[in-house]
């Protein structure tokens, strides 16, 4: 697999950097028409991985909404990834920034019931509004 010069660079350098350098790394980046199939099963690693500086994680996740992704099988990867972040990772900036980012994916129509009962099984008001909210934009962008 092929990708951009900037997603081979942030990847090989993610591990060797500190937390605000790979912070940085990941807000600049501007992922390549053909990048997906290498950037995004990193970013879903990184937004998962626990070990990592939240704001990190965060950051990872939110440059995900930016990844062109054309395929669906690894769209349907990445909602997966996210939704099982908004469910159960145990930081609500996390658990948010995850449950809004996946009504910026291809497909998200199909995870809009699942989206629902996550919204409703949510315990801290502030998080099960984000993601509310973001559903709501969702839905008027696709009306």
């Amino acid at each position: 697999m092929t990708c951009s010069a900037e997603a081979r660079a942030l990847i090989d350098e993610h591990p060797g950097l500190s937390v605000d350098s790979r912070f940085q790394a990941l807000r600049l980046c501007v992922p390549g028409p053909d990048d997906a199939p290498v950037i995004t099963p990193f970013l879903l690693a990184v937004a998962a991985d626990p070990a990592e500086e939240d704001l990190v994680r965060i950051e990872a996740i939110r440059l995900l909404e930016i990844v062109p992704l054309r395929d669906d099988a690894l769209a349907a990867g990445a909602r997966e990834t996210l939704i099982r972040l908004a469910e159960h990772d145990e930081d609500w900036d996390v658990r948010s920034a995850a449950g809004c980012a996946v009504f910026r994916l291809p497909g998200v129509a199909r995870e809009v019931p699942r989206m629902r009962d996550l919204i409703a099984a949510e315990e801290l008001d502030f998080v099960r509004d984000d993601i509310a909210a973001a559903l709501r934009l969702m839905a008027r962008r696709t009306t």
